[in-house]
Order: structure tokens, then sequence, then C-alpha cells
């Protein structure tokens, strides 16, 4: 009689995970899907704002990411960040991090936008100042890079998804 009392105990933790499995499947999906972003830096927009004295002068950037989906999943980013470089005139420069404000929502076999305004002072940029100027200013051939992860929430389930992207610009 006691066996036919633990069997039903044995199998309710097993059934339990079973079901479990069946729910972390949507999850699974998502973050899926969410490796299949494809993300390109779409456009940088510098605008330089000299002042007198130099010290007060800054660097204006519209960036502009494009993100792909080619998956059946809407997905939502609750954070995308990275480091934004500049490689002109034979130099490689960490110029900041960048943050975008607002999460956004990636339709399914679509592109969303994402995008941020950047502002850099001067005594930020002082070592960086003259690849700077060139790449803006005199539209000098330079790549600008960003690197970083987009961090997406599904059911409560946390991930990221790392991205590098770049763009050249001048002649």
């Amino acid at each position: 009689m006691r066996s036919t009392r633990v069997l039903p105990l044995l199998l309710t933790p097993a059934l339990g995970l079973l079901v479990g499995c069946d729910a972390l499947q949507p999850a699974l999906r998502y973050e899926e899907a969410a490796r299949q972003l494809r993300f390109t830096l779409d456009r940088v927009e510098p605008r330089l704002e000299l002042a007198f004295p130099l010290e007060q002068s800054s660097l204006r950037l519209r960036l502009e990411v494009g993100v792909d989906n080619p998956s059946d999943q809407r997905l939502r980013t609750r954070q995308v960040a990275g480091a934004l470089r500049l490689s002109a005139q034979g130099q490689d420069l960490g110029l900041g991090s960048v943050s975008f404000p607002e999460g956004a929502d990636i339709a399914p076999k679509g592109q969303s936008v994402l995008k941020v305004d950047v502002v850099l002072n001067y005594g930020d940029l002082k070592s960086a100042w003259g690849p700077l100027s060139g790449a803006v200013l005199r539209h000098e051939y330079a790549t600008w890079s960003l690197a970083g992860e987009a961090r997406l929430e599904v059911v409560g389930i946390g991930f990221s998804v790392p991205f590098q992207v770049r763009k050249t610009s001048g002649q």
C-alpha cells in the first residue's frame, strides 16, 4: 500500500519539470531570435561647435543605429550601450561611452532605428581634437565605430546581445 502512495509523490516533481521546460520554450525562442538581430551604424552626424576659449568647444554627434530583426518574434530592448571610437589620421581613439536612453520595440521581419545625441566637451577630447577636426571640418577619411551590447528581457528572463558596428566618412 505504501508503494502506491510513494509513486505519485515521485511523479509530481518529474511532471513539474516537464511542464517547466515547456514554459521556458518561448523564452528560448526569444533568445534565439535576439541572437539573429543585425546591427548597422546608419548615421554619424558630427557637428563641431567651436567657442572661444577653445576649452569651451564641443562636439555634438547624432548617432543612428539600425536594428534588423529577421525573425518572427517581436523584441524589446531595455538598454543599448557601447563604446564610441574614431579611427582617423592613423590613430584609433576612444571618444567615450554612449547609451541610448530608451528601449526600442523591434518588429518581427522589420527594422528599427535607435537614435541618440551625444555631446563631448573639448576637455574630454583634447588628445583626439586633431583627428576629430580633420574628420568633421575637413571631411577627411575616418571610421566611426560603436561596440557594445543590447540588453533584452522576455518573460522576466534577461539576456544580452553583443554588437559591433562601423561607418566610414570623408573622402
